[in-house]
């Protein structure tokens, strides 16, 4: 069977560079036989510490080697047999010719380039054999390389050289025989001599004595009585015993030595003998001692080596620069099979060689001649590369330059097809300058030329020739079977950004039409003119540079990268793309899981970026105590016609009665709000936009929403009557005059009842609608109600008993004209709302604004010791936190204080809810540079226990706020006894106890972190030093080779590398009593109080974030523990969460980081109430009769209005001064607000 060489192959001088450094005794990494990975895909080639810096010589006998001067033929075979002089491996180099036609060297060959052939290898308990076959077609040179054991193995050298074995010779000797004259010890040396002696004895032909008798004296001394204590070795050796004589072995001479395998008994003795030549010279080096054969040269083998692979005399490299290559090319040399004297034309040689043997690699070495050449700057190799670059040939490193360019992970590359690679090109396109577009058709080009795709390297030269060249160029998903029309959609888009396309786009047409032979695209090649363009779908996902499909997009997250389009690509398109996003999605919720509105909450529909303020809110709604206090919130507002302030503090300041009455109108709309969400039948509503801006606004400023109201009534209504005049020809007339509004409090639009009383003093402002709309940066505002639909608690209209038949202009009105520009109170109004409603906001410190404009507004049931105020509000959160301050050991006071949450450190570690809360309680410095300490205790529980885990730090690294994204970790059970205070002697001295541990822990982690934490994530701080070590170890080795190829040495420090590795072991050490010792404290804190578990906390919501400290996406997990689930809070999507693991402890970026950990006592968990639904069905609507006029128009009601409900019905307003609520686009029918009325 005839096998082929594959694969990268090596130059004889780069094989006989890895032969030299090879260890077989060592093993992996295989120098020799393998080759070294392309740089940076792994760790380059090197020999193992600690492997044998081989010097070899040649077995002169075993030897067939090349004739000097004498070129080889296609009948010669050599082969060279030689031994290390320090580990005793013999090896055996044959190369044989006999397939050859023009053997290497040759002038277009000027050296062997190798190619292993792997099957023919062979391993044996004993021996390796690697074989080779030259990739030159003319030469195919087979190299054989074998490696054998040493023959004398260790337990002979044992029986020859232990001193106490031959002192025990010797007694013996003496003991035998005491009158025996000239006995003496032998030394180890005299051992192996003799034994030398005897082996060369046996391999001389010409000797005919070849016994000697057994008790011989000096054979004694070495081998013991009668040579008994060696005979296991001798008889090995072919040694014969019989009758107190031994015989010498006679080896027959060996036939044929280019075919000895190494097995005769001659070849084992003249190895033995040459064995026993190193032992003894390095024997000689070791104890000072005479070396009996050191007239015996030791010649290095190698130059007959290089000359048995023709690799001798190879033209080298001069360098004018310096004296080598750097340690960073060398990897670029290795992969081509070279070394780093090669001269110019043998480095082209080698890497025609690689592209030749390993197509696949050909970008690869590509860059490596690339790498070279720039190194060196010779004109030879940079006129290769120029050529190799004029014959489209790409380097690895252009390819990944061009991956990147698009976007692609480099190692992810040969994932992604020719199409999804088009597809994105062309998505950048668009979003790019002329030279840009021009520097990604480059790239374009490399990708097309390495991945052999045609597609490709046309599009990048824009050729437009075939109809598939036409549809690839159009992109955006465009198929044979697109309909024109969507043809025509997106040459819209390739034409839009960059009129430079237009030309090929004709063409492309024009292709395009000629093989559809469509009237359609003929006539827009004559007309240019098209229907106008819709995003697709897909297009948009291409364009936000989303890679899932919308099914598979997580809705979590989709804020997230809408935000950060548009900061990355701000413009038009990016607005057109998320809005059709925002589209399909809310069509997909239409057939997801569908679930009671009497048994599920509703969602809240996002205000643009109010994320956190829909959490907030949905928690709210969730706390019962809390959502019945809205509901009923006129019960414990403060009477403000009696009251004209109050005493006590909120958030521990005085309250103005602006402020307190900007909390009560708040709370009217959050009431509202409420009751939508108990009644709306539908699966989520959307917050008006007052309660929203209201609360971003402090409450003093309310009134600027009033005035900018109040300022653009006349002017609004002035717009109206003029509006209405445009619309209709005919006046309307009311009461047989034509409509006027005189009154500056109304803006034209229907007034409000006198006895609407519900929604006095609630407005909804035009302020606060613009500002929301500005902030959702172009997305859809509020859905109008559809036909039939009507408000859950819609306003009496009592005045309202019929309408009369009105004639109705037959056609469309013409759109508004355009606005006047807002008055100077409304911009002031608008920056203010803009400026926080834009803002990635923070949910405490939204909540701590909202509860201070809700107990703003209501009575206070009494006050603290510091005045602070307290109502049934604050008492669902209110805890008491003693302040215990300690000096040298003794509490000197304590000190009582109020707070509503408890607020966190920053983690910087992966924690757990009881570590973070321990690092606040535990006994701490009271202050910088004090010597005082003090500690925390809850004194007075709360019912609601709210913990705020902060996540934005500051890093002076890096100059700037970064978000924490360590995992905390929540228990769904919290247990706060480990940090109730002096009522509670037993509890404080196990905290007491746990202050040492936890002290010493941190310590210890703190040491752990040192030792341990390095550059590297696989390896700790030992390893490292150890690493170092080893290679300084290695600096001897590693400086041979260097200098074998003309590289000056590195100049190393033995102290240092043994200090070093005494210092990794004592690190090593250190690191496991560290570890170990943290495991034992840490089993003692948590055994500590495992037995203490009498207040008792249930988790129930949690706040979570996941985005930057910029920017963002919140929702909340909120458990119902009425029906034992917990939901998904997101926006309008009210789901089943099941993914607990998730919850309790979120480890990745899609998991998010909670940020707001709510606790709720677990004799009290009826606190939370998930679910209070009681939906509305909306009323059948009236028959609509058909009234017949010039067209046929539906109305309701055929009834004659009175003159009252005629006012009202045609936007006169003639009663007191009323205003409306609900702006341009109300999400609910206008409620009508009494203005300054005077009845």
């Amino acid at each position: 069977m005839t096998f082929q060489p594959a694969g990268p192959g090596k130059t004889a001088p780069k094989l006989l560079h890895d032969f030299l450094s090879f260890d077989p005794i060592r093993g992996k990494p295989n120098v020799l036989s393998d080759h070294t990975p392309p740089h940076g895909e792994g760790p380059q080639l090197a020999a193992p510490i600690g492997s044998c810096r081989h010097e070899y010589t040649n077995k002169f006998k075993q030897s067939v080697p090349p004739p000097l001067d004498l070129r080889a033929d296609g009948n010669t075979t050599y082969k060279l047999a030689v031994v290390c002089r320090k580990c005793r491996i013999h090896a055996d180099i044959q190369i044989d010719h006999s397939n050859s036609i023009n053997p290497c060297p040759a002038p277009d060959h000027p050296l062997h380039h190798f190619q292993r052939v792997t099957p023919l290898d062979r391993t044996t308990s004993d021996r390796i054999r690697y074989v080779w076959n030259c990739s030159a077609a003319d030469c195919h040179a087979n190299l054989f390389i074998l490696f054998r054991r040493p023959r004398l193995i260790d337990a002979d050298l044992n029986h020859l050289t232990n001193p106490e074995l031959l002192k025990r010779r010797y007694d013996a000797l003496v003991q035998e025989d005491p009158h025996r004259d000239g006995l003496a010890v032998a030394t180890p040396m005299d051992s192996l001599s003799r034994l030398r002696r005897y082996v060369s004895d046996s391999l001389n032909p010409q000797r005919t004595k070849r016994q000697f008798p057994s008790n011989n004296k000096r054979f004694q001394e070495a081998f013991g009585i009668n040579g008994h204590d060696c005979y296991a070795l001798l008889d090995g050796l072919g040694f014969r015993y019989e009758e107190n004589t031994w015989t010498l072995p006679n080896p027959p001479l060996v036939p044929d030595r280019l075919r000895a395998s190494g097995d005769l008994p001659r070849e084992l003795l003249e190895d033995v003998e040459v064995e026993l030549l190193a032992i003894m010279s390095k024997l000689s080096a070791e104890l000072g001692v005479p070396n009996p054969a050191a007239e015996e040269s030791w010649s290095s083998a190698n130059r007959d080596i290089e000359r048995t692979l023709a690799a001798q005399g190879y033209p080298r490299h001069v360098s004018q620069r310096r004296a080598s290559a750097s340690n960073a090319e060398l990897p670029f040399f290795n992969s081509l099979g070279a070394l780093p004297d090669f001269s110019d034309s043998l480095i082209e040689y080698a890497y025609d060689r690689q592209i030749l043997c390993d197509p696949e690699q050909q970008a690869y070495y590509f860059e490596c001649l690339q790498e070279i050449t720039e190194s060196r700057r010779t004109e030879q190799l940079q006129m290769k590369v120029a050529t190799l670059q004029s014959q489209d040939s790409v380097s690895r490193r252009d390819i990944l330059a061009a991956y990147r360019y698009l976007n692609i992970l480099p190692n992810e590359g040969h994932n992604v097809d020719d199409a999804r690679i088009l597809e994105i090109f062309q998505a950048q396109q668009s979003d790019l300058g002329l030279d840009a577009q021009e520097e990604a058709r480059a790239h374009l080009y490399k990708l097309g030329v390495s991945r052999s795709s045609q597609m490709l390297i046309n599009a990048s030269r824009q050729s437009v020739e075939t109809y598939q060249d036409a549809l690839t160029w159009l992109g955006n998903g465009v198929s044979q079977n697109t309909p024109d029309e969507g043809i025509l959609a997106v040459l819209a888009i390739r034409t839009a950004d960059n009129p430079a396309n237009e030309e090929i786009a004709l063409k492309a047409i024009s292709v395009i039409a000629k093989e559809r032979k469509s009237n359609h695209l003929n006539n827009w090649l004559l007309t240019g003119k098209n229907a106008g363009y819709t995003m697709s779908v897909d297009e948009a996902l291409r364009h936000l540079n989303i890679e899932q499909d919308l099914s598979q997009l997580d809705p979590t997250i989709v804020p997230a990268i809408f935000d950060s389009a548009r900061q990355d690509r701000p413009g038009e398109r990016t607005e057109t793309a998320i809005s059709t996003i925002q589209q399909a999605m809310a069509y997909s919720n239409v057939g997801g899981p569908q679930h009671s509105a009497a048994t599920w909450p509703v969602g809240l529909t996002s205000h643009g970026n109010t994320c956190y303020l829909n959490s907030l809110l949905q928690y709210y709604f969730s706390i019962k105590p809390l959502r019945d206090i809205i509901l009923d919130y006129d019960k414990y507002k403060l009477d403000t016609t009696t009251h004209i302030e109050k005493d006590e503090r909120v958030g521990q300041r005085k309250v103005s009665l602006v402020e307190i009455k900007g909390g009560q109108r708040f709370a009217e709309d959050l009431k509202h709000l409420f009751e939508h969400m108990i009644k709306s039948p539908d699966s989520a509503v959307k917050p008006e936009e007052d309660l929203v801006c209201r609360a971003f606004l402090d409450p003093r400023e309310y009134r600027l929403l009033d005035a900018s109201h109040q300022e653009q009534s006349a002017a609004k209504e002035r717009s109206a009557v003029e509006d209405s005049s445009a619309a209709n020809p005919e006046t309307i007339m009311t009461n047989g005059a034509p409509a006027t509004n005189d009154n500056p409090f109304t803006d034209g639009q229907t007034l409000a009842s006198p006895t609407d009383t519900a929604d006095v003093e609630r407005h909804h402002s035009v302020a606060s609608s613009a500002t929301l709309q500005a902030s959702t940066n172009g997305e859809d505002g509020d859905v109008p109600m559809k036909l039939g639909e009507m408000p859950p608690t819609p306003p009496a209209s009592p005045g309202l008993k019929g309408q009369e038949k009105h004639t109705v202009p037959e056609y469309t009105p013409p759109p508004l004209p355009p606005r006047r520009r807002f008055s100077t109170a409304k911009e002031e109004a608008l920056e203010i709302a803009k400026s926080n409603a834009r803002q990635q906001q923070d949910v405490t410190e939204v909540h701590d604004g909202v509860m201070f404009r809700l107990r703003c507004g209501m009575m206070a049931r009494g006050h603290d010791n510091s005045g602070e105020q307290t109502d049934p509000m604050r008492d669902l959160f209110s805890m008491d936190l003693e302040d215990t301050i300690v000096d040298k050991g003794v509490e000197q006071k304590q000190e009582v204080l109020a707070d509503s949450n408890i607020q966190l450190n920053v983690p910087s570690e992966d924690t757990d809810i009881y570590s973070a809360l321990d690092a606040v309680f535990d006994l701490g410095p009271y202050a910088e540079n004090s010597s005082m300490e003090r500690y925390k205790s809850i004194t007075a529980l709360p019912q609601l226990l709210q913990i705020n885990i902060p996540r934005i730090g500051y890093s002076p690294s890096k100059q700037g706020a970064y978000k924490a994204t360590e995992c905390v970790r929540l228990e769904d059970e919290l247990y706060l006894d480990r940090y109730l205070g002096r009522t509670h002697p037993d509890i404080l001295a196990k905290r007491r106890q746990c202050w040492g541990w936890r002290k010493r822990l941190q310590a210890l982690k703190i040491e752990q972190k040192i030792i341990s934490k390095t550059s590297r994530t696989d390896l700790d701080g030992p390893t490292v030093v150890a690493e170092a070590a080893k290679y300084l170890a290695s600096l001897d080795q590693v400086n041979k080779d260097l200098m074998a190829i003309g590289v000056e040495g590195i100049q190393g420090d033995g102290d240092l590398t043994d200090a070093l590795a005494a210092e990794a072991a004592t690190l090593a050490q250190r690191l496991a009593d560290v570890e170990a010792e943290i495991e034992l404290l840490q089993h003692s804190i948590d055994a500590e109080f495992a037995d203490t578990k009498n207040v008792k906390y249930r988790l129930a919501a949690v706040f979570f974030h996941r985005g930057q400290h910029g920017h963002g996406h919140y929702w909340i997990y909120i458990h119902d523990f009425a029906n034992d689930i917990w939901r998904s809070y997101n926006d309008e999507r009210v789901e089943e969460f099941t993914k607990l693991d998730e919850l309790f402890e979120a480890k990745t970026y899609n998991h998010g980081t909670p940020t707001y950990a709510v606790y709720v006592a677990a004799d009290k968990l009826d606190t939370i109430q998930a679910v209070c639904r009681d939906p509305e069905q909306p009323p059948t609507p009236p028959p609509i009769p058909e009234v017949q006029i010039e067209r046929e128009i539906e109305m309701v009601d055929t009834q004659a209005p009175t003159q009252e409900e005629e006012q009202h019905a045609g936007g006169v307003a003639t009663g007191p001064d009323v205003a409306i609520e609900g702006g341009e686009q109300p999400w609910d029918d206008p409620r009508q607000v009494a203005g300054n009325a005077n009845w």
